[in-house]
C-alpha cells in the first residue's frame, strides 16, 4: 500500500479525521448544548448537577488520554479507534433510555470514554506520525471537520424539537456506528511500515540532495524523547499549564452557550445558530494560525489566539437581546482564538519532544491541561444558579493572562548531554528536575520498563 492513486495516503487519513470529526463536533462537543436545557427540565435538574456530567467527562479524559497515547504508540490507531466508536454509539443509544442522574452521567463517560480511544489523541497521533514538513498544515485540515460541525448544531436543534431529545439520541447513535466504524479502518500507525516516508517523499531522492527526506525518515524512526524525559523537563508543565488556562474559558463555553443565550432572551434555535458561527469563525484561527504554524514561530501565535479569547469572552460577558452587535463581535474574536491553538498545539508538541513517544505525551499532557476544564462547566452552572446571570463567570473565565505568559516563556528542552545508544536513538538528560514530577515519572519509569519486557 503506498498511494491511492496519486495521493499520498496520509491525505486520505486527514479526510477521514476531518470527518469524524465533524461528527463528534455536531453531536457532542458542540451539538450536546442544545440537549443541556431540555433534559434537565424534563428531570427537574438545576444547571450546576447537570454541567456534572461534563467534569466526569473531561476526569475521564484526564485518565484514559494518557493510556490512549500509551497504546497507540505501541499497537496503533487503528484496533483503538474501532473499540472507541462501538463505545460511543452504544452511550448515545442508552442515554437514550436513561430514567435517572447517575445513567446520564454514566453514559456521558461511555461516550467520552469512546472518544479518547476513537478520536484526538489516537487520531492526532497517527496524521503526526505521516507528516513532518506538512505537518501543522495537516493537523489545520483535520480540525475542519471541528470547524464545519456547528453546521450540525441547528439541525440536531431542530431535529430536539421533531422527535424529542432521546429519539434524536438513538438516531445519532446510529448515525455513529455508520460513519465511525468503518472510517477507523482506514487508520494506519506510521508510513515506514508501508514502505514509505511522511509528507510523500520519495525515498529515492536521498542521494540527490535529498536532505529533506533523510530528515523525515528520521521522524518516522522515532527520534525525540521518551515520555519520562519530557516529564523531566520545564517545557511539558509550561505548556501544559498555558492549556490549563485556555480549557478553564472553552470547556465553559461549550457547555453553556446555548443556556446562557436563552437566559438572557433569545430562543435555543438563535443559540445553536450562535454555535455554528462560533465553530466557522474559528476555522479563520484553525487555517490562519494552522497554516502559519509551518512558517512562523508557534508560541507567539498561540499568545495571539489568547488573547482574542480574552477579548471574546468580555464582549460575551455583557451580550443582551439590545446589544446583538456583542454577539458578532465574540464570534469574531472569540471564535478565532479558539481555534488557533488547536491545530498549533499538536504541532508545537512534535517541534520540542520529537515523534518518539507522541501519542504518549500528548496522553499527558492533557491530563494537565484538562484540568482547566474540570470545574469550570461545573462553576459556570453554580454561579448562575446562584446570581441568575452568567455575566460573572464569564469575566471571571476571560482572565487567560497567565496562559499568555506561559506561552511565552516555555523554551524547548535543552539538553547537556547527548548520548547515542546503539539501537540508534537519543536520550537526552537533564540536570534540573522540577520536584512535582518525581512520582509522574516514578510510574513513566515503571511503564517504560514493562513496555521492554
Amino acid at each position: 500500500m503506498r498511494k491511492i492513486g496519486k495521493v499520498f495516503y496520509g491525505w486520505w487519513m486527514v479526510l477521514a479525521s476531518a470527518t469524524l470529526n465533524l461528527v463528534t463536533g455536531g453531536s457532542f462537543f458542540y451539538g450536546f448544548t442544545v440537549f443541556f436545557n431540555p433534559i434537565r427540565q424534563e428531570f427537574g435538574w438545576n444547571a450546576a448537577v447537570t454541567s456534572i456530567a461534563f467534569t466526569f467527562q473531561r476526569l475521564e479524559s484526564g485518565v484514559l488520554g494518557p493510556i490512549a497515547g500509551f497504546l497507540v504508540d505501541r499497537v496503533g490507531p487503528r484496533r483503538l479507534m474501532l473499540v472507541g466508536w462501538t463505545a460511543i454509539g452504544l452511550g448515545f443509544f442508552l442515554m437514550s433510555r436513561m430514567q435517572g442522574l447517575w445513567v446520564f452521567y454514566a453514559t456521558f463517560v461511555l461516550i467520552a470514554s469512546g472518544l479518547s480511544f476513537g478520536s484526538f489523541i489516537v487520531t492526532n497521533t497517527a496524521i503526526a506520525h505521516w507528516f513532518n514538513r506538512k505537518r501543522s498544515r495537516a493537523l489545520t485540515l483535520i480540525y475542519v471537520g471541528y470547524g464545519l460541525s456547528g453546521l450540525l448544531v441547528p439541525l440536531v436543534s431542530i431535529a430536539i424539537d421533531q422527535w424529542g431529545w432521546r429519539l434524536t439520541l438513538e438516531r445519532l447513535a446510529y448515525i455513529h456506528w455508520a460513519i465511525g466504524i468503518p472510517l477507523s479502518l482506514l487508520f494506519r500507525h506510521k508510513p515506514g511500515q508501508y514502505g514509505q516516508l511522511p509528507d510523500g517523499e520519495q525515498p529515492l531522492a536521498v542521494g540527490k540532495g535529498g536532505d529533506g527526506q533523510r530528515k523525515a525518515a528520521a521522524a518516522d524512526s522515532g527520534a525525540g524523547l521518551t515520555a519520562r524525559q519530557a516529564l523531566r523537563s520545564p517545557a511539558f508543565w509550561m505548556l501544559g499549564m498555558v492549556f490549563l488556562f485556555q480549557h478553564l474559558a472553552t470547556s465553559a463555553v461549550s457547555v453553556h452557550v446555548v443556556p446562557f443565550l436563552e437566559s438572557v432572551g433569545f430562543s435555543r434555535t438563535v443559540g445553536a445558530t450562535v454555535v455554528s458561527g462560533i465553530t466557522l469563525c474559528s476555522l479563520i484561527g484553525r487555517f490562519g494560525f494552522g497554516f502559519l504554524g509551518d512558517f512562523w514561530n508557534k508560541r507567539y501565535l498561540i499568545a495571539i489566539s489568547l488573547v482574542l479569547q480574552t477579548a471574546g469572552l468580555v464582549a460575551f460577558a455583557f451580550v443582551t437581546p439590545g446589544s446583538g452587535w456583542l454577539i458578532v463581535l465574540f464570534l469574531l474574536t472569540y471564535a478565532p482564538g479558539y481555534g488557533g491553538p488547536i491545530p498549533l498545539r499538536p504541532a508545537l508538541q512534535a517541534d520540542f519532544f520529537g515523534m518518539r513517544s507522541f501519542g504518549t505525551i500528548m496522553g499527558l499532557m492533557s491530563t494537565v491541561s484538562l484540568v482547566g476544564g474540570l470545574f469550570s462547566p461545573v462553576l459556570t452552572g453554580w454561579i448562575y444558579d446562584t446570581y441568575q446571570s452568567y455575566q460573572l463567570a464569564w469575566l471571571l473565565l476571560a482572565a487567560t493572562v497567565p496562559a499568555v505568559v506561559f506561552i511565552l516563556l516555555t523554551k524547548p528542552p535543552k539538553d547537556t548531554g547527548l548520548v547515542t545508544p546503539p539501537c540508534g536513538s537519543a536520550t537526552l538528560h537533564y540536570q534540573t528536575v522540577p520536584p512535582f514530577v518525581s512520582a509522574a515519572d516514578r510510574v513513566i519509569a515503571l511503564v517504560d520498563a514493562k513496555a521492554k519486557t
